[in-house]
């Protein structure tokens, strides 16, 4: 097992490294959008400059410095450089080549454990920092909804099997098909104009951080619902789905004929045996939640990380830094519920041997 453990945990870091290098050659091929004033500027390109993305030379001759001044004049100036005019000379910040400024990010990353400092979210702050401040409110919002709707997902799917093809059967299944055919977006969206503007119980906008302890608990109830009703659906559909097709097993009949009652044979056969593909499969779905509340945090205005991530994305403000930081921590959580729901295999079910060849 710890040899499993150790090889899986070996391989997430060669996936985090090959997803975070191709991201970081797209991301650089994209238009980059540097602070607006001279002095953020300056700033801007030193630190560029520093982190070996840049590299900064002073142009002296004439002829050179007149071709340079005619094209800031007409801003035709080349993509991604920057030049001071001091008057008997040019300070010019090139653009090193892609190759060489990726080995020089993956020495900050690796050695320093360096994203780099935030360009246009919040100018100058190191990203991690960003992110670090808003990563408990994203957080909380998807552990709590995970903590939601596993029980009464597993409940409405028990509960579904064991009434298979009569009225209760028949309800939850028709609630299900509605509740997963509505995107998780609308959903909110629905949730705020009803109870936020219309019966006004709930804050039509996340609470800040200095507002009321009542407030802000209110304020995770739209987020949270919004984010349960689709996982609720899944899951009570894949629970009724593999506890009806163990209720029809041989060795459950045989269960039966052996003494036991139809609540016995259910509790103690059939819920452990129908888990086996159910626990993983909540595990993983708590890394949906993640890219889910992205739009979500979005519409209600969230300060969490899906939140950051897009305002990194928007036109004119694009964070080439806070997006790389932000995709290795999407990455991180991705590769690490994978891990966790292998590992469940074989606690739910010892027959699974991890890691086991023939």
């Amino acid at each position: 097992m710890a040899r499993y453990i150790a090889t899986r945990i070996a391989w997430i870091f060669v996936m985090l490294f090959a997803i975070l290098s191709m991201n970081f050659v797209l991301f650089k091929l994209a238009p980059a959008y540097p602070p607006t004033t001279e002095d953020e500027k300056t700033a801007y390109y030193n630190k560029q400059v520093s982190d070996g993305y840049m590299e900064v030379t002073l142009v002296s001759d004439q002829e050179e410095m007149e071709e340079i001044r005619y094209q800031m004049s007409t801003a035709t100036t080349v993509r991604n450089s920057y030049y001071e005019d001091k008057g008997d000379f040019i300070r010019a910040y090139l653009q090193v080549p892609i190759s060489e400024q990726y080995f020089n990010w993956m020495g900050n990353v690796i050695f320093r454990l360096d994203f780099g400092q935030s360009t246009r979210v919040e100018v100058g702050r190191p990203v991690f920092d960003i992110i670090k401040d808003r990563m408990a409110t994203t957080l909380t919002i998807n552990i709590i909804a995970l903590f939601f709707y596993t029980p009464i997902g597993l409940g409405l799917g028990i509960w579904a099997a064991l009434k298979k093809n009569k009225l209760t059967d028949n309800v939850i299944s028709f609630m299900v098909m509605i509740m997963i055919s509505i995107p998780s977006f609308v959903i909110m969206v629905m949730l705020v104009m009803i109870f936020g503007y219309g019966l006004d119980w709930v804050p039509t906008i996340f609470p800040p951080k200095d507002a009321d302890i009542m407030l802000r608990i209110r304020g995770y109830i739209l987020p949270v619902l919004a984010m349960t009703f689709g996982p609720i659906a899944g899951l009570t559909r894949t629970t009724r789905a593999e506890l009806t097709e163990v209720l029809t097993s041989e060795y459950l009949l045989l269960a039966r004929t052996k003494g036991l009652t139809r609540k016995q044979s259910v509790i103690r056969h059939a819920l452990r045996n129908s888990l086996v593909p159910l626990v993983p499969g909540i595990i993983g779905s708590f890394a949906g939640l993640l890219s889910g509340s992205v739009i979500i945090e979005q519409i209600y205005s969230v300060p969490g990380t899906g939140t950051i991530f897009l305002r990194a994305l928007t036109k004119n403000a694009y964070d080439y830094n806070l997006l790389l930081a932000s995709t290795a921590f999407y990455t991180c959580i991705g590769l690490s519920a994978v891990l966790i729901v292998d590992l469940t295999y074989g606690l739910i079910d010892p027959r699974i041997r991890m890691g086991g060849v023939r």
